[in-house]
Parts: structure tokens; sequence; C-alpha cells
């Protein structure tokens, strides 16, 4: 130990070296050393640097390096603002208006749900109902009609009797008002039918034979023997124009009190918080001497009724920030709509074009049926400017489901719901309901919504039992053609018609992502793509494909050649592809799950459908 205890005093005694300031104990006791170090400064002192303070040469050196640190520093500052505000901006993403991507749900007051137990449906009954709609992907909410029409019908809103009034046939003004505040409540929206060239026979006016509120022909008149004039109240030496038929005179848009008239209806549903108005027959707003549309005089009476609104929309301090939308349906004069659209006076217009098509117009192919319309809709869009539309089914033509067998109607909706633009769907297409049988022997596409399995209550349309409705339903054995029973069910067709409405209302891709066209491959498959386009066929974000077998056969896409390969995005890999979502007898994939086809083939059951995500 005393050799140990040398060793390390003679190190302790040595350490630092004389003056050095360091300082080394030994502590016999604990057989350590405790060293305590003096911190050694850096650089120069403070008794060296106090004799450059005043030097003359460095006095003026430290002025100068300071001005030029500090201008230095401005002219940085100054150079990142002019960046800033110089280079050029990054474009500014589009936002669509709210009509241009929604799923529009036109229903019929009368046979969607009695309230009261009366027999007819009531705008009670579809505030009822609201909630149901929302929750399958609904978001603007299209009751027809609304405004007043002759006693004997429910269906036909050009019937006119009173554009002042609603039809307290379905319920009060109140309670209409509840409608619209009971929609604005869950952020969706209410459009309605606003009849503006036509009325009906029994309306007031035609009534009282107030000739001037007509366009009206006289025997020397170049229209009176043309075969849309009929005679006025029997009279053989006057005539009124109807259309489209001789139960609707043509309105007289010279005459004040008309115009005076419809601006008062547009201004007092605005004032009831209505978002929009569809606008019909727009080809009768001015038409010639022969009772022919003049579509000059019509857009400008457009004109003048788009200003209308403009202007009484800003002066309500309450519907500044309101984006109130006008817009028709294809099946007037296709030209005129394209000219109202171009010039900015209608926001959109409806193309119903697939509402025509049955399974006998399609023979022999579907596909190749449905592959010809959607490419005269894509042309007629992109040349007159459209604001993509959709609507398959209406109250005019029998129902999807009638017109073609339930797996294609089914597909058909899949269709309608991928496609670019807005979708209007009308009720109970969503669960493929079909037209039913009426009391006189005749399929009607206005039965009843259906609610519940058959019961007393009339597939839960009235909340009274027993009561006596004017409205057929339909009487499939299966008992699937109604909500609630196809909701229970994770893939009936009306849960995929949810998956797929709310999927296009939350993914870039499908709501403002342009189509890469569809392809029709054997004559069975329709295919197309759609995303956000950037350069060298890239893809901004997500990237979708839609595949739809209308065949009896399967059918095997390989998306490694052409055609379907120049669908896909040149940044998209198609070795992890999801299966976004599945119709109902697609058994090979699953959704949400990953799959490589860049070594294997899709494959299509016959009548089946995919929506893949890259």
């Amino acid at each position: 130990m005393a050799t140990k205890d040398a060793l390390i005093a003679e190190e302790g005694n040595n350490f630092g070296g004389s003056g050095s300031g360091d300082i080394a104990t030994f502590d016999k006791n604990a057989e350590v050393v405790n060293f305590e170090l003096e911190p050694k400064p850096i650089g120069l002192t403070k008794e060296q640097l106090e004799k450059y303070r005043n030097d003359p040469f460095w006095k003026p050196v430290r002025t100068v390096l300071f001005a030029l640190f500090w201008l230095a520093w401005v002219l940085m500052f100054a150079g990142a603002i002019a960046i800033v505000v110089l280079s050029p901006k990054c474009a500014e993403k589009q936002k669509p208006d709210w009509w241009q991507t929604k799923v529009s749900y036109q229903l019929l007051t009368a046979t969607f749900f009695d309230s009261d137990g009366d027999g007819v449906g009531d705008f009670a009954g579809i505030s009822q109902k609201i909630d149901f709609l929302r929750k399958i992907g609904v978001t603007t909410v299209y009751p027809t009609p609304v405004i007043k029409i002759q006693k004997d019908e429910y269906f036909n809103s050009y019937d006119v009797v009173d554009h002042l009034s609603v039809d307290d046939r379905f319920g009060t003004e109140e309670q209409f008002k509840e409608l619209i505040d009971t929609i604005h409540n869950r952020a969706m929206y209410l459009v309605m039918d606003l009849p503006v060239s036509t009325v009906d026979l029994s309306h007031p006016w035609f009534e009282k034979r107030d000739e001037s509120k007509f366009v009206i022909a006289k025997p020397t008149d170049p229209g009176f023997n043309e075969t849309n004039f009929y005679p006025f109240h029997g009279a053989n030496n006057l005539k009124y124009l109807g259309y489209p038929s001789s139960q609707n005179p043509v309105l007289n848009w010279k005459d004040s009190e008309v115009k005076a008239t419809i601006n008062s209806a547009i201004q007092k549903f605005l004032d009831l918080g209505v978002d929009g108005f569809h606008i019909d027959h727009i080809s009768q707003l001015a038409v010639d001497a022969k009772g022919k549309p003049n579509h000059d005089g019509a857009v400008t009476v457009l004109e003048e009724l788009t200003k209308s609104v403009q202007l009484y929309v800003e002066s309500k301090e309450e519907l500044k920030e309101k984006k109130i939308v006008l817009f028709s349906s294809l099946k007037d004069i296709e030209e005129l709509h394209a000219k109202a659209v171009e010039t900015g006076i209608l926001h959109y217009v409806i193309d119903n074009s697939f509402a025509n098509l049955d399974e006998k117009k399609c023979e022999p192919s579907v596909a190749k049926c449905v592959h010809d319309a959607l490419n005269a809709a894509y042309l007629r869009h992109e040349v007159d400017k459209y604001s993509p539309h959709w609507q398959f089914s209406n109250s005019e033509s029998s129902r999807l489901a009638s017109r073609f067998e339930t797996p294609t109607a089914h597909l058909l909706s899949f269709l309608q719901l991928t496609l670019p633009g807005a979708v209007s769907v009308y009720y109970g297409q969503e669960y493929g309901l079909k037209d039913a049988m009426s009391k006189d022997g005749e399929l009607k596409q206005m039965g009843v919504m259906q609610w519940y399995p058959t019961g007393k209550d009339h597939h839960g349309f009235s909340k009274e039992s027993d009561a006596p409705i004017f409205f057929p339903e339909t009487d499939e054995k299966l008992e699937m053609d109604n909500y609630n029973s196809q909701f229970d069910i994770s893939d009936s067709p009306l849960k995929i018609y949810r998956k797929l409405a709310k999927l296009r209302q939350r993914d870039e891709a499908l709501i403002v992502g342009e189509t890469v066209r569809d392809e029709l491959i054997n004559n069975d498959v329709i295919l197309f793509s759609r995303y956000i386009k950037a350069e060298n066929n890239t893809a901004t974000g997500s990237a979708f494909i839609v595949a739809l077998n209308f065949g009896e056969k399967e059918q095997k896409i390989d998306f490694n050649v052409a055609p379907a390969s120049k669908l896909i995005p040149t940044n998209k890999d198609l070795a992890k592809t999801e299966i976004s979502v599945v119709t109902a007898n697609v058994t090979g994939y699953k959704v949400r799950e990953q799959h490589n086809f860049v070594e294997s083939q899709l494959v299509l059951p016959p009548k089946q459908a995919v929506l893949l995500k890259l």
C-alpha cells in the first residue's frame, strides 16, 4: 500500500507543473486523488483585447464590418420578400361548386312517405326520412312537385295552377320550410321544379280567358293551322299554343304580369331557403309565328330571368353568400341548352339520354350500347362545355330495373356513380325498385317508395296501418325490393350504392378527376379510369379503375397490354392495387385487399363490376 500511496502522491505533486493553477490532493483514507482543474481561456484574454479597443486601425474596421453585416441582412430580407411577391404563384386548386359533384335524389312528393295516413306522401314525410337518405350518401334532395298543380294530377309539375303556392295536398308552406331547414341542418341542399313556360288548363289565367297571358294565333296568323295550336275555349277564330300537349298552354313572356308572377315565385322560394331551380321546357320561352322555338329569344328571356335571380340574391343580406343553381334537362332542344350553358345562363343540364335506353334498344350488346352512349355524352360535354350531370332514370320513363334485367340495372347504377360530374338518382333506384302495377293494370314508375317488406302499412309508405293509398306497390316474392331489407346486407345493391356515393364525395380523383375514356373489351366489358392528371400522364393522388362486365361469360383483363394498359397513370404500381368496391357476386376479391395485377389478370364474373384503387 505504501508503494501505491507514494506513487499516487508523486504523480499528484508533479501534476500540472509549477504555476499551472491546477491542484491535486491525495486522500489517503479513500486512496484517491482529487483534481481541481482551472479552466483555460480560449482566444485572447480581456486584458489582451482591451488594448485594441481604441486602436486607430481596428476601430474603423469594426465599424465598417458592423455596417456591412446589417446592410447584407437587410438586402437578403428584401430579396426574400421580392422572391415571394414576384415568383409565379402555384395554381390554385379549383374547388367545384356544390352542385357539380353531388348525389342528387329526385323523389315524387306524393309517393315518398305518408306521414299523416291520408294515402298521399307529404313534406313532413320527406322530413322524417331525410336521415335515411343521408345515410346512403345523398347530398341534394329534389322533391317534385312542390308548386300547386291541378287537383287530378299528383306528378306532373308542369300542370301548375298557382306559382306562388305550395300544393296543400302535400302540406303547408310552414311544413315545406321545415323540410328545407331539416335538410340544411344536415349540410344538404334542396332544389325544386319551377315551371316558367307553361301552365295547366285549369290555371285561373286560362279559365278567365285572359288571352294576353298565352301564345295565341288568329286565322290570319301563320301558326293558326299548325298542329301544336288548339282552339281557345272551343273558339273557331282563336287558338293557343300547347306544349308538350294541349293540356299545357304556353305562356307569353312578353306579358308583364307573367314576368312579374314568375319573378315573385322565385323570390318567395329563395326566401324560404331553396338552393336551386329546375327550369325546363326552355324552348317555349320564345317562339316564332308558327310556334317554333326561337333560340335567341329564349336565351334572352333566360338572361333576364337569371339576372333577376342574381339581383335579388345580392339585395338580401341573408342570401349573399349562397350560390343558387339554375338547371334544365336535356330532353327539349339540345342546341338551345348548349347555348344557355355556354353563356352562363344555366349552371348545368341533366343528361337523361340514358333514361331512354332499354334492353331491346341495346340488343345485341348492352356494353356496346352503353359505350356508344357514353362516347356521345362525352363529346357533347366537351364541345358544349356542359358540366356532366347524369340521370339514368326519372318519372317520365320506366324504372331502370324494369328496362333492364336486374343485374344489368345494378351495373348501370354502379357505372353512374363512378362517372365524372354530378349524379341524379330517381327514388328507389338505389335498391333496384321496379315499376309497380296500377289499378288499371298498367305498370307505373310512380309507385310508392318501399321502406320495409310487405305489410299493412304498404311497405312502410304510410304511417297508419290499413290506410288506403292511391298509388301502386310491387309484389316481389323475395321481399328484397325495399330499403330496410337491403340495408341489413353488406353486399346488397343498396350498400354498394352507399359505398360508391360516399366514396365519390371523399376522394378527389372521383370528385374532380378526369376520365380516361372507356374501352370496350371483348364487346362485353367497359373499362375506364379516373384520376387528376399531372405531367407525363402521371396522377396526383389516387387513381381509380372501373371495370364492368355486362356479358354472360367470365372475362379476364390484362393491364400489361393495350387497351387496358393505356388507362394506367405512369406513376402508379399495379403490383399494389387495392380492391375498393365490388358487386355482390364477385367472390375472388375482397374489399381493401391488395392484389398484384402485374403478375395476374383481373377476373370479372358475368354481370359484375369492380372498382380498383391505385
